[in-house]
Order: structure tokens, then sequence, then C-alpha cells
């Protein structure tokens, strides 16, 4: 097992595969992907990263952040990523020539997964569809369909601003 607690770690993969246009972790695009925390370890089983202090995953068009996270898969195309605490955060930022849709989730437990790109929010959960916010205990969020589930002991608010 190599264990490397390392200060400041500062990963650059670039991913070689088909480029698209708007992408989640999971796509098959062009881009670099930065991975940097305060500390870094491999897992004894194999394909399995650990971070803690600080972590933060981003491309261009998508940031994760949280205390710690472990990856799960190729770096460049993980099958999942658990974040927990601080909170953690997942942000899109969809663009195309017409609009600009951001995406901004944040809970203090986080589970991407590539096989459905879901991203499973829980603890406290809220999530920004642009102006759209939706808070519950729970909420699943499908990045490809661009469509949520809520709920909790506590229910569902949702705030939708008056259109112009």
């Amino acid at each position: 097992m190599l264990k490397a607690g390392l200060s400041s770690v500062a990963v650059l993969i670039l991913v070689m595969i088909a480029p698209c246009e708007a992408s989640s972790p999971g796509d098959g695009v062009l881009e670099t992907i930065n991975i940097s925390a305060d500390e870094a370890y491999e897992d004894i089983e194999p394909g399995v990263l650990h971070f803690k202090g600080h972590f933060r995953m981003q491309t261009l068009d998508w940031t994760l952040e949280s205390g710690q996270a472990t990856v799960y898969g190729p770096v460049d195309r993980p099958d999942r990523v658990q974040l927990e605490g601080a909170p953690a955060r997942f942000l899109i930022n969809h663009s195309s020539t017409e609009v600009q849709d951001i995406i901004e989730a944040t809970a203090p437990e986080m589970e991407y997964l590539r096989s459905t790109d879901t991203l499973k929010l829980s603890g406290g959960a809220l999530l920004k569809l642009n102006d759209e916010v939706i808070q519950s205990r729970v909420i699943e969020y499908n990045i490809s369909t661009e469509r949520y589930q809520a709920g909790g002991v506590d229910g569902v608010i949702i705030d939708v601003p008056p259109l112009d």
C-alpha cells in the first residue's frame, strides 16, 4: 500500500476522451481534471483514493469540494465519489449559446454515481437550479435528465422566484 500524506496535493490528469458539450464528472469530455487536498493516500483496495482536508476536484464545467472525499475507480472517470463535510459542494456550469444553467448542491454528505449520473445529497441538502432552490433532508438529482426527488422527515421547501 502506498501511503502519501502530502501537503497541498495537486494532481493534474489529462483526460483524452471524445469531446461533448456540457459535462459532469462521468461524461466523456476532453478536459484537464485538477485535484487538490491537504492529504491523499491510496487504499489497500485498488482504484480507491482517499483525500482529507480542503478537497477540490474540478474542470472548467464542474467543481466538487469537501472536507474529505473518497474517489472510486479511475480518477479521470470515477465510478463513484463520496464527499463529506464542511458542507460538501457540487457546482455545474452548463453553458450554451442561448442559456447558461448553474446547478449548485450542498449537503453534509454527498455521493456522485457515474453509472446513473446521479447526485445523492443527505443530512440537510440544498439544491439550486438557476433561481429555484430546493431544501430537504435528502435530495437525489439526475444530472442527465435534470430531474430531482426530495423528501425526509422535515418535508421539502421549494422557493421559486417570480418570472420577469
